[in-house]
């Protein structure tokens, strides 16, 4: 064997899908851990082309095993743990902000909870096991399965679509606009062909045409230069920057600063405002707010349970907030509770629209979070069997005030502001969504997404949310509204670009407090997905099956 051999494609498929099986392990391991690179911040997406294709390959091992299953789901399945560990660490934040009651079981969300996900990749790997070939087919089979997967994982209990593989074009970019088309879910399962498509270089095979070989990277090559091109004249064509003004004030607290707690960690929620931690925080709110002057934004936006307390029922708290609007209106987060049901007080995660007559007759319009966390809204006694075991030693509700958990409300509907324009409500993960934000856009103007971001740390977790909710923008044709509590604030057009702002930062009671001034702006698209929904995602997957079996048969 000459020095050009010893090197080739087909040497280091061998070398890659002979590994044993703990080696193989391992790698696909490394491979996972690796993603977090493809994705925001960083967006170096030739990171997942390579790992997807090793992936491939040690597929490829497995099958050629007795026990091929077991085999195929253990690579797949540690490839969803490396994946989800290096993806989602920053879940292990709230074990943090109470350590003293929680820090022993931070296991969980750093061993507990990449297992779990890891098994959606396990099981997306064994499905396009099943329809394995020796052939350059394999890769369209094993990018339809992981698709299917993908959607698996954005709706089983729930749903959690964090880092879809679409994401890893950065929203805004020509490609990101290939979502307006067929929505983050069919970018992704493309995304996925893409990254598959260089392993069909090499195969087991002596025999083969070098074309065939070659021909997915020339399908998924065309496609995605062809998207590059379409997305690049999309994003030129540049509307008018009118809109209407907006304010978007963060006050940006921790969650352990704005919630005090006792010495042995549980927080103290204190009524009205004898709280010290909640007057220094509306104080600064509202001084961030602004006087009502006549030029000042008619629109303010806070954060996802801005206060550390339930604003709607505070009538000291509300009267302040009203009073300083003045004639603007405010779109607020704030926990409120029914105290008259049944059996006991329900709490809800709600989104208030408030002006100066709200002290008379309270909020204008209110939305209660529909969608909530897993284990961090909704308790554990909501979501698994024996839940009420172990629902005292996880963390309480991430605003730490109803530490049992929310009561969810109904899907969202647009909601009205005194001008006008309506918009779609959407609290923290709610955006994460495709299909939840589709289905209740209406005739909304524009989207608002209020988060609280301070439980993502300061890694990567608050600009992969941020990432995430501005695909919505793509996808409806409407610009995004984003206020987020120690994470990524502003206004995002139609295109997913940031629109220009206006950013000042001063210093409130010890507490720092950020004033985004920007616009709105008019223009909106009416796009492919926002008409026709996933349709033409699932036509592409149906097509893809169909070039499996027919490759398969042209190329056997």
């Amino acid at each position: 064997m000459d020095r050009s051999e010893s090197f080739s494609v087909g040497t280091l498929h061998a070398a890659i899908a002979g590994l044993s099986p703990f080696k193989a392990f391992m790698l696909s391991l490394v491979c996972g851990i690796l993603t977090v690179f493809a994705f925001a911040p960083f967006y170096f997406w030739p990171v997942f082309i390579l790992v997807i294709s090793l992936l491939v390959w040690l597929v490829d091992g497995a099958r050629t095993r007795e026990k091929w299953g077991k085999a195929v789901f253990m690579r797949g399945w540690a490839y969803g743990i490396g994946f989800t560990l290096a993806s989602m660490h920053w879940t292990a934040q709230p074990f943090l902000v109470n350590p003293e009651q929680h820090l022993a079981f931070i296991w969980m969300p750093l061993i507990l909870l990449p297992a779990g996900l890891g098994l959606f990749f396990g099981l997306g790997t064994l499905l396009a096991g099943r329809f394995w070939s020796r052939t350059p087919a394999r890769v369209f089979a094993f990018a339809t399965a992981l698709a299917f997967t993908e959607l698996l994982r954005g709706t089983v209990f729930g749903g959690f679509p964090w880092n879809w593989s679409g994401m890893v074009w950065e929203p805004g970019s020509p490609v990101s606009q290939m979502a307006s088309l067929f929505g983050l879910w069919g970018l992704s399962a493309l995304t996925f062909l893409l990254a598959a498509a260089p392993a069909a270089m090499a195969d087991y095979r002596r025999e083969g045409s070098d074309f065939n070989r070659i021909f997915p990277l020339m399908v998924s090559a065309v496609i995605f230069a062809s998207g590059w091109a379409w997305g690049t004249g999309r994003i030129m064509t540049n509307p008018a920057t009118e809109g209407a003004a907006v304010r978007i004030v963060d006050v940006e607290v921790r969650q352990d600063d704005k919630y005090p707690t006792d010495p042995e960690g549980r927080p103290v929620v204190t009524q009205q405002l004898r709280s010290e931690a909640a007057t220094n925080i509306l104080r600064a709110y509202l001084i961030g707010t602004g006087d009502d002057f006549q030029d000042e934004p008619r629109l303010v936006v806070w954060p996802e349970a801005a206060l550390p307390l339930p604003l709607l029922q505070d009538p000291n708290a509300l009267d302040a907030v009203a009073l300083r609007l003045g004639e603007r209106s405010l779109i607020a987060g704030t926990a409120r509770v029914d105290r008259y049901a049944e059996p006991q007080p329900e709490w809800y995660n709600s989104l208030a629209i408030i002006d100066a007559r709200s002290r008379m007759r309270g909020a204008n319009a209110i939305y209660d979070k529909n969608r909530l966390v897993p284990f961090g809204e909704l308790s554990a006694a909501d979501i698994i069997p024996f839940g009420h075991s172990i629902s005292g030693i996880l963390p309480g509700a991430l605003q730490q005030m109803a530490t049992a958990g929310f009561t969810p409300g109904p899907e969202g509907s647009p909601l009205e502001l005194n001008d006008g324009r309506s918009f779609l409500p959407l609290i923290c993960y709610e955006a994460l969504f495709p299909g939840l934000v589709q289905r209740t856009l209406g005739e909304a103007d524009f989207l608002v997404n209020i988060s609280i971001d301070s439980w993502f740390g300061t890694g990567i977790g608050p600009e992969q949310h941020y990432s995430q909710a501005r695909y919505r923008a793509i996808e409806t044709g409407r610009p995004l509204v984003r206020a987020a509590n120690l994470g990524y604030s502003g206004v995002v057009d139609v295109y997913g670009r940031e629109v220009q702002s206006n950013i000042s930062a001063n210093m409130v009671e010890d507490l720092p407090v950020k004033v985004i001034d920007t616009i709105v702006p008019d223009y909106t698209v009416v796009t492919l997905f926002n008409q026709w929904s996933s349709y033409w995602t699932w036509l592409m997957l149906i097509l893809m099956n169909m070039v499996t079996f027919f490759y398969y048969r042209i190329s056997a």
